[in-house]
């Protein structure tokens, strides 16, 4: 019971720092006590007007530290087994609260930069759901749950154990939902410290349009809006699904309808802060529906998954690096870079110039949705990845990271992407992007146990990414980018039809409708053959579109006689599996060098 107490007074006591250094800015006391961590070179200042402020926040931080302190204390000397695998959150918390101190001193003593004070509101943010975390799991029914440890992986000679619990859909839902609402408040902090709130006073518009080409600080408050109204669509999905799933559980059923509840009225609050000027009552209530609306979420997915039950809690004792590296290998960063690739080839091509800030901004965008997409579809596919030689490895499949983990870190990377593309880019960017991410997601990963057609339909998002990077440059799409379109979506066919051909046995044990169980081997590489023959007369129409010159039309031709003469030879008796191996990696070297052509064509004339 003392460290369950000490757990809410430490989650209460951080929600009401929030509310305080929304009242900071909200006041205008930023800067009223100007050097760090002194104010005015003493610790107890004269305490009056925006001093007292500024102060008491600094004061109530103090406080809030000596808590975490002494929580993960308590915690990590608990002999309660249930306790045992929450040490390492207790001094993450202890982590985060010192970087948040940190950037606190940093904002004043660096004169409030946007960067860092944005970067200072997500971390609150995350040091309040932590120990929030901390406040439900010390529970006393939690502290008297089953505890499975999990042997460090270095004396497990084989694959560790898995350590993923079935986690029902009502707590995925919870769990993205709350993703979506954490992001959301960062992009409020942003809005907040870029001086964007009163970007846009007519309502519901923004200057009369729903994304205005104007100042970056104009698109910021309209994607504020968009992002409001996306996170009452999923705050209303999460609300129907955890209600339904919590049939005789009163609070969790509470919560679950606490959650729109909250959503129109922050809604009604963040209109109201544009009509009343930024009424300080108006702008505070605002941050503190706002933070409740996330703990709700976050209370959703914890208690969906331990109920009102003892639950069994897992011990993980990997290094953090280890976990790191799993959740990069999430992202597949070889496919990402590949993409990436595309992506630049796109820019190079298209007419016009970009500014490097911007282009470096969209590129990274485009690398975050990459990784969201992929981690995903590995979340989606964990089940089927363990029945697949090439995929059994992977951090799920083996048990090295929790689903809940997959679907988290993609929902993050796609949240933080499509924003970065919209501001960084255009609207039409931001468009192909959530585009690609969705078809690819929610469309194309679960019709592949359905539909041997899904190799068509998963082409489209493979090959945005040159189109992303020309409208990225030109704002438009045209023929030229259209061409760079049909390159990509031709090239994917023979592709992944000869690693289908290759890894068949693979995919029909896996479940996955491919070309060659569905229609045969032979007419799979008569289709090899047509898309190869297709993609060499795509890849020659850039010169006429005048988006190439020369020695592109020379490499490209040379490069597609190659390429659809190694096709054709699957079409021999002889031709095996091998065969197959072999054009899978002809694809790679032939893309890589039609683009490498194309840059130096560019860059000759």
């Amino acid at each position: 019971m003392l460290v369950h107490g000490f757990a809410i007074a430490t989650a209460v006591a951080t929600f009401l720092l929030i509310l305080v250094g929304g009242l900071v800015h909200g006041t205008g006391s930023s800067l009223a006590c100007p050097d760090w961590p002194t104010c005015y070179g003493t610790m107890i200042p004269k305490m009056e007007g925006g001093v007292a402020v500024e102060h008491s926040h600094r004061l109530a931080a103090g406080v809030v530290l000596i808590l975490t302190l002494v929580l993960a204390a308590l915690i990590a000397r608990s002999r309660i087994p249930g306790h045992r695998p929450l040490r390492r959150v207790g001094w993450l918390a202890v982590g985060l609260v010192f970087a948040q101190a940190l950037l606190g001193g940093i904002t004043v003593l660096w004169r409030l930069p946007t960067p860092i004070s944005t970067l200072h509101t997500a971390t609150s943010l995350l040091f309040f759901c932590t120990v929030f975390y901390l406040a439900v799991r010390t529970r006393p029914a939690a502290a008297g749950a089953v505890t499975l440890p999990i042997p460090p992986a270095s004396s497990i000679p084989s694959a560790p154990q898995n350590v993923e619990a079935a986690a029902p859909m009502a707590v995925n839902v919870a769990l993205v939902t709350a993703v979506v609402v954490y992001f959301q408040m960062v992009l409020g902090g942003l809005v907040r410290h870029s001086g964007a709130a009163l970007a846009c006073l007519d309502i519901p518009l923004c200057r009369g349009s729903l994304w205005p080409d104007a100042h970056p600080t104009v698109l910021v408050q309209a994607l504020h809006r968009l992002g409001g109204g996306t996170v009452a669509l999923f705050v209303l999905v999460s609300a129907v699904v955890n209600f339904r799933a919590a049939a005789g559980r009163p609070l969790m059923r509470a919560l679950s309808l606490a959650g729109p509840v909250l959503v129109a009225v922050q809604i009604w609050l963040g209109l109201h802060a544009v009509t009343s000027f930024l009424d300080l009552a108006t702008v505070e209530a605002h941050l503190g529906v706002a933070t409740a609306l996330l703990a709700t979420q976050v209370g959703l997915a914890l208690g969906g998954v331990a109920g009102d039950a003892p639950h069994i809690t897992n011990q993980i004792t990997r290094p953090w690096l280890g976990a790191i590296r799993d959740l990069i290998e999430l992202a597949k960063p070889r496919i990402t870079g590949l993409v990436m690739a595309t992506f630049a080839g796109g820019m190079w091509l298209a007419p016009g110039d970009l500014p490097r800030w911007r282009a470096i901004m969209t590129l990274i965008g485009t690398a975050l949705i990459v990784g969201a997409a992929n981690a995903l579809n590995m979340f989606i596919e964990r089940d089927v990845d363990k029945l697949m030689e090439r995929t059994r490895r992977r951090p799920l499949p083996q048990g090295r990271l929790p689903a809940s983990a997959a679907l988290v870190f993609g929902t993050a990377l796609a949240a933080i992407a499509i924003p970065l593309l919209l501001l960084a880019g255009n609207a039409l960017t931001g468009v192909l992007g959530g585009l690609a991410f969705v078809s690819y997601v929610a469309i194309y990963t679960p019709m592949k146990r359905t539909s041997a057609a899904a190799l068509f339909v998963g082409a489209v998002p493979g090959a945005l990414p040159p189109l992303m990077g020309w409208t990225a440059v030109t704002g438009h799409i045209d023929a030229g980018a259209l061409a760079l379109f049909g390159i990509l979506f031709l090239w994917q066919i023979p592709h992944f039809l000869a690693i289908a051909i290759y890894r068949c046995d693979d995919y029909g044990r896996a479940g996955f409708e491919i070309l060659p169980l569905s229609i045969g081997d032979r007419p799979t590489r008569l289709v090899i053959i047509g898309s190869s023959a297709a993609l060499v007369a795509t890849s020659l129409v850039l010169a006429p579109l005048h988006v190439a010159g020369a020695i592109y039309s020379v490499t490209a031709a040379l490069l597609g006689v190659g390429f659809f003469v190694w096709g054709l030879a699957g079409l021999r008796r002889a031709a095996n599996r091998f065969w197959a191996r072999s054009l899978f990696f002809a694809s790679l070297v032939y893309l890589t060098l039609l683009f490498a052509a194309l840059i130096i064509d560019r860059t000759v004339v």
